[in-house]
């Protein structure tokens, strides 16, 4: 009897954490009205948080045969460890759709992810206090194990759990098989919203072996790219010009189209009015990584990984080290995350890099404002000069100085923690056009210097964003989860010394850029060479625009939006909309429709890599 009640105590201990762990994952789900989708929600909900356990489990029962109490206390350890997880994954889906994955960890594990995040003191604060709760939380689980095993109760046995769990995985898994064979999406949608979920396909046994066929409107190619790189497909041809133009390159982080307006930016706006303005402009990705590699090389989403494993630096890059050029990089994030000095400037100087990435964002953007202005100033006159800034005001927590404030009913301050997005949502929208009015006062201190100093007769100035930002108008909030035109419109302005102010209704897309910046620079190749895009200067109607991010690559056309997975044609992975994002009724007829056009574009893209 000596050894009961701790195994007791064990076994009540495991059944509340698998209780606490089933609750905490239905916190991802929204009961289903339709009686058999309820029960398959509760039976993934049951049997993934066995599975959660069954680790947690399996290592405490090893350290407990060794030392009892160390197992207790890693039993404890462990269980909130996943807890924390979990709620980390939960918000993460909250605000952006996706769980933990591969782009998470990039960014725990990249020099200066975390710090891109752009989280403030007080949401380090709370994620701390979060933490203790949660682990306090478990302590008190086991304490209240321990408080039922001295009760008459029958505990749980492990011979009653394992058939039942079997049982359930065995018909989750069956359920989740067929409904991708048949595109039942509800369900599959629903097992989307499970971490970690790894799907179950059946498509050769329900083919070959029952003999059945999969419904044509879900023989979908996926976004998948195989092969060397072979970027660019020749060699640069350069005649260069008698009177090389200066490059003055501004990016703005997380700058919405919308934003450039006489109220929220009068100085931007009217610099805009006198330059090539285009008004319906696309990012080519809804996040910085892909929304600067689209711009400094012309490529989409899913030739970012083939060209950061090459070490591929941009053609403009090469171009301009090749004329002899003055280079300076300015950016109030850093140059590691995500990876541009081992891409877009990987064979960029290290001294010719400046990073400032301590203090209040917009205090940062002045300084390299200031630093830029001192390299213009203190250059080689008798050589072209090309700089480049990228501004990290307008981020979340879209930091302003006083005078910056023109929404005076704003925020004061919110974290990742404890936010609500339907309470907050007008507050934190009122911060960013704060934020970006004080973007405005930098880009015109920029421009009014160039201006006054006679550069604008001999200097290119491209302004523009590296993706969009959602406030809730599409149901996400920040960047990186969908598509929508307020996370991939952004503004672009060129000023173009000798070409008259021009007003551009037409789409363009950041992969334009190389081809409207490399002829000016005196590069002879067809642009086809280097980008998939078009010169500005020539815009076309019923373009299929191209757009992505870590693992989904957008095709976006004059009617609609289609997205596909890099890694498979699987229906989970496919969405359709219409292009002002309203949902679309018959996905499978728009499907059939715009496949050919992008079966086309995929194999255009093939051109840059060998098989």
């Amino acid at each position: 009897m000596a050894h009961a009640a701790p195994r007791r105590t064990d076994a009540f201990y495991w059944l509340l954490t698998w209780l606490a762990l089933a609750l905490h994952l239905g916190r991802f789900f929204e009961l289903a009205a339709a009686p058999l989708l309820a029960v398959y929600q509760l039976v993934l909900i049951g049997s993934y948080a066995l599975l959660f356990v069954a680790p947690i489990w399996a290592l405490s029962r090893l350290a407990g045969r060794f030392a009892p109490r160390a197992g207790a206390v890693l039993s404890v350890l462990l269980a909130g460890a996943v807890q924390l997880a979990l709620y980390g994954d939960h918000l993460l889906w909250q605000l952006y759709g996706f769980h933990l994955n591969g782009f998470v960890w990039n960014i725990l594990t990249t020099p200066g992810g975390i710090a891109a995040l752009g989280s403030s003191a007080s949401t380090e604060r709370e994620v701390a206090l979060l933490a203790a709760g949660l682990f306090a939380l478990q302590g008190a689980l086991r304490l209240l194990a321990a408080a039922l095993a001295r009760r008459a109760l029958p505990a749980p046995r492990l011979a009653w759990v394992l058939p039942l769990f079997v049982v359930a995985t065995l018909g989750e898994r069956i359920s989740y098989g067929v409904s991708h064979f048949y595109g039942y999406s509800p369900l599959l949608e629903n097992a989307q919203r499970m971490p970690f979920y790894q799907p179950l396909t059946m498509r050769r046994v329900l083919e070959k072996q029952f003999g059945l066929e999969r419904p044509q409107r879900l023989e979908v190619a996926s976004a998948k790219l195989d092969g060397q790189l072979r970027y660019p497909q020749a060699p640069l041809r350069i005649e260069a010009p008698a009177k090389p133009l200066n490059i003055v390159w501004l990016v703005a982080e997380s700058w919405r189209a919308d934003t450039l307006n006489a109220r929220v930016m009068p100085q931007t706006h009217a610099f805009a009015q006198r330059a090539q303005h285009f008004t319906r402009h696309f990012s080519g990705g809804n996040g910085t990584r892909i929304g600067m590699f689209s711009q400094f090389y012309g490529l989409p989403a899913n030739l970012w990984f083939p060209v950061l494993d090459a070490r591929v630096g941009s053609p403009l890059i090469d171009v301009l080290q090749q004329q002899d050029y003055q280079i300076k990089l300015f950016t109030s994030a850093r140059f590691s995350y995500p990876e541009f000095d081992k891409t877009l400037f990987v064979k960029v100087p290290r001294e010719q890099m400046v990073e400032d990435d301590q203090g209040e964002t917009w205090a940062r953007d002045r300084r390299n404002v200031d630093n830029l202005l001192k390299f213009v100033e203190q250059r080689d006159p008798a050589r072209p000069f090309m700089t480049f800034l990228f501004f990290e005001s307008p981020h979340a927590n879209y930091n302003f100085p006083p005078e910056s404030v023109i929404e005076p009913d704003y925020l004061p301050d919110f974290s990742y923690a404890s936010m609500d997005l339907t309470r907050d949502i007008k507050g934190i929208h009122n911060r960013y056009l704060n934020a970006v009015h004080h973007l405005d006062s930098q880009l015109a201190r920029v421009t009014a210097h160039l201006e006054k100093n006679g550069l604008l007769d001999n200097t290119l100035v491209v302004i523009t964003g590296d993706h969009g930002e959602e406030f809730m108008e599409k149901g996400r909030w920040g960047h990186n989860s969908t598509f929508v035109d307020e996370q991939i419109r952004v503004p672009l302005v060129l000023w173009v010394p000798g070409r008259a102010a021009h007003l551009e209704d037409l789409r363009t897309s950041h992969m334009d850029l190389l081809p409207t910046v490399l002829p000016l620079l005196g590069v002879q190749n067809p642009s086809q060479d280097y980008a998939v895009g078009r010169s500005l200067f020539s815009a076309q109607p019923n373009r299929l625009l191209l757009a992505g991010n870590w693992d989904r690559l957008a095709f976006l056309g004059e009617q609609h939006k289609l997205v596909l997975p890099f890694t498979s044609g699987s229906f989970v992975g496919l969405d359709v909309s219409h292009a002002d994002d309203r949902q679309v009724l018959d996905s499978s007829k728009v499907l059939q429709n715009k496949l050919p056009a992008i079966q086309a574009e995929m194999s255009s893209l093939r051109r840059f890599l060998a098989h």
